[in-house]
């Protein structure tokens, strides 16, 4: 985004949120070409919802510190804020948040650096491979692609192409690669979907062997596997073991994250290490182990916060800065450095995968505890907010 741009962008977004807030139409020809440009934008973030997800994290953020640098950036006069000014000034800061990506001046404005403009953008698809018959890397332009026989197939978007890949013949491993960014679902021969999240990957046959359905994943997938009592489905993590007949469950088991968890959503879940059964699970349940003390737990599991992602959303349930970061970095496919002083510091809140980077960051930043350096390489510093 040029100097320009950003200046244009911000008047628009100022002289919109002041005409929220004061009541009075604005006379600025930028803000009113914006609004007969952008209607259901306009509309959408006057919205109640819009309001909600731009201060999602309420309960965290410094309020009156919000609404003080909300109100002076717009030079309204100073005053009690009632319960009316509060909404209309929340969704004064909607506008600085979504046409801000722009708006970062709320955590950057004594910077003299410009925002890295892959940080401003919406996050566009990554590249997906599948490693099959020839085991050279091969770009899959499409999801929702079907195994049938020895073939992936399926049809491009816009439905004028069909789709045929040559899989590894019999029961060998295929392997699907989803990198940081990404997503991909998936249907098994038997019709088991398998939905693949960021920075993970799934290995599967064309075809499973006579008495046992079985898969091997590294990363976080969502299963909603078909129902065959007389032809398990195991899920291979490693050192443990997920076996099912037929239910829906995640599994988040990154290599380098020090626990994997097991949350069932419906049916039944046994988890084994080796031949010992660890837990049976039902539904609501998750089962957590840690890779360096091999130690493991049952717990009840928010179903809706864990499979957020699977609804291209962030849900944050009393979560530490450092795992929010973690979470963020393989979305958006950056890697972010979390100083020691604010790892531990603990955030809820629901936020959209689809939303810019920079839009997410000036909403923690409104907690009042945390600032970021963005740098052009897709580097990211998160640190503790100095008075």
């Amino acid at each position: 985004m040029t100097d320009q741009k950003l200046k244009e962008s911000m008047q628009v977004a100022e002289e919109l949120a002041k005409e929220i807030c004061t009541g009075e139409p604005s006379t600025s020809l930028l803000a009113q070409k914006w609004k007969e440009e952008s209607p259901e934008l306009y509309e959408e973030i006057r919205k109640q919802e819009s309001l909600s997800q731009a201060i999602s994290f309420h309960d965290s953020i410094d309020t009156r510190q919000a609404l003080e640098e909300v109100s002076s950036r717009l030079n309204l006069p100073p005053r009690r804020f009632g319960r009316r000014i509060i909404y209309n000034i929340g969704i004064a800061a909607s506008f600085l948040l979504i046409l801000g990506t722009a708006a970062t001046w709320l955590w950057m404005r004594n910077s003299e650096e410009t925002v890295a403009e892959w940080a401003a953008s919406v996050p566009e698809p990554a590249k997906i491979s599948l490693i099959a018959q020839n085991d050279e890397p091969m770009e899959l332009a499409e999801s929702n692609l079907t195994v049938q026989g020895n073939q992936l197939i399926g049809s491009t978007l816009d439905g004028k192409r069909n789709i045929a890949i040559e899989l590894k013949p019999d029961n060998q491993f295929n392997k699907l690669a989803v990198p940081a960014g990404g997503e991909y679902r998936l249907t098994l021969e038997d019709g088991t979907v398998v939905q693949v999240n960021a920075a993970s990957e799934l290995l599967f046959p064309a075809h499973f062997k006579e008495h046992i359905r079985q898969v091997e994943l590294r990363g976080e997938a969502y299963f909603k596997v078909k129902h065959n009592s007389e032809k398990p489905f195991n899920v291979l993590l490693g050192t443990l073991n997920v076996q099912v007949t037929g239910t829906t469950f995640n599994i988040k088991a990154y290599e380098e994250e020090g626990n994997v968890s097991i949350t069932l959503v419906e049916g039944s879940v046994n988890v084994r290490e080796g031949q010992k059964v660890l837990a049976t699970l039902s539904p609501g349940e998750q089962f957590t182990y840690h890779k360096t003390t091999c130690e493991y737990s049952t717990s009840q599991a928010n179903i809706s916060v864990i499979t957020s992602w699977t609804e291209d959303k962030f849900i944050f349930n009393n979560e530490t800065i450092g795992t929010i970061m973690n979470e963020l970095s393989r979305w958006y496919n950056v890697d972010i450095n979390v100083s020691e002083d604010i790892q531990d510091i603990r955030y809820s809140g629901i936020l959209s995968r689809k939303q810019p980077l920079t839009e997410i960051l000036n909403i923690l930043h409104l907690t009042n505890e945390l600032d970021f350096k963005i740098y052009q390489d897709r580097r990211i510093d998160a640190i503790e907010k100095k008075d």
